[in-house]
């Protein structure tokens, strides 16, 4: 009777690989981007959310997530500063300054006749 003896049991698991997709980073950069012209905040915000996305599920893309999250942040805030601005200027019009007619009414300046 001979025995055998057989050698240790190596383990060929392959470790898990983090996804080297970056969909979520370049969608999120591209929503970033588009919303600065076309004024959208929903795409800034859109574009956030998918630059967090990607940073979290993508590694090989954080940089370019990073880029995403800048960019829509940055859009967001300058269009709520153009919001603002708009409202600012135009809300006299908007809440009656145009009955205001001090500057039209020349009647107490005797410079001119007919007024």
């Amino acid at each position: 009777m001979t025995t055998e003896t057989l050698p240790p049991a190596v383990e060929t698991a392959t470790p898990a690989t983090a996804s080297t997709s970056n969909t979520y980073s370049v969608l999120g950069l591209v929503l970033s981007i588009l919303s600065i012209p076309l004024g959208m905040g929903p795409l800034a915000v859109a574009g956030v959310i998918l630059g967090f996305f990607g940073r979290a599920k993508e590694p090989a893309a954080v940089t370019t997530a990073n880029w995403a999250i800048v960019v829509g942040l940055i859009s967001l805030f300058g269009w709520i500063v153009l919001a603002i601005t708009g409202f600012v200027l135009f809300a006299p019009w908007v809440l009656g300054a145009w009955v205001f007619t001090g500057f039209t009414d020349f009647s107490g300046f005797s410079g001119f006749v007919g007024f």
